[in-house]
């Protein structure tokens, strides 16, 4: 667990907006992290514009707390290019380079790539994703509430039936059992095999640190037309 005099969240961030994908992973940084979090729904990574719309939400709400030039941290993969256009009339904005928060909740790039080549077909849990009903098992109960037992569970059937895995991301960051139950209840239903791999917290704290690839959204500007890729001095690259 990291404490206050590792630093891990660098100082000139002033604020962060996170999705609740990573709301487990970043209490495990509570005690470093100083400055407040704004929430977005995790469900809303279903549908890009209406997350875009709400990061946006959030910006204009930070822009009447801080001041000029502050740095924000957009915690959030960039889904369905939701984070395309993202701008703040007073504000600097960050976010990591990655099109999806799986790679940043497994702890590298290089394990999700690995991952899919082995096995393409692989559908990604973690806690926050079932807490928040975003999983096969929860999906296909309300499709079932909605449109009946026999085509509720058609339409589920459908929307999975290109997985051949469910993998539960087990980064130690709380206990799994009944999540693990949760999922193999899932398989068995859906007649996919079950699979579970150890994360990681080290792209997390890079971020935090600022220490990976990040996005630089300079105010009054949009990141489609001024996009600025760095990297920090001590900079991070997740990779095993």
């Amino acid at each position: 667990m990291p404490t206050k005099e590792e630093n891990s969240v660098d100082n000139a961030i002033k604020l962060i907006i996170a999705c609740e994908a990573f709301k487990g992973e970043l209490e495990v940084f509570k005690e470093t992290i100083s400055v407040n979090i704004l929430w977005i729904e995790q469900a809303l990574h279903n549908v890009p514009d209406k997350l875009h719309l709400k990061v946006l939400e959030k910006i204009q709400e930070a822009e009447q707390s801080l001041n000029p030039g502050d740095i924000v941290l957009l915690f959030l993969g960039n889904c369905g290019g939701s984070l395309k256009g993202v701008s703040s009339r007073t504000l600097t904005l960050i976010y990591p380079n990655v099109d999806d928060c799986i790679p940043v909740i497994l702890g590298s790039m290089e394990r999700f790539k690995a991952i899919q080549a082995e096995r393409l077909g692989t559908f990604y849990l973690n806690k926050n994703w079932i807490d928040a009903g975003e999983d096969p098992l929860s999906s296909s109960r309300k499709y079932i509430e909605k449109y009946g037992e026999k085509k509720g569970w058609k339409v589920s059937k459908l929307m999975y039936k290109n997985y051949t895995h469910f993998m539960l991301i087990d980064n130690g960051c709380y206990s799994l059992a009944k999540y693990r139950i949760h999922v193999h209840e899932a398989c068995e239903r859906f007649e996919k095999i079950y699979s579970e791999e150890k994360g990681d917290l080290k792209f997390i704290e890079a971020i935090l640190n600022r220490q990976c690839e990040m996005v630089t959204i300079l105010p009054n500007t949009q990141n489609d037309e001024s996009k600025q890729i760095y990297q920090s001095k001590k900079a991070f690259f997740p990779e095993t």
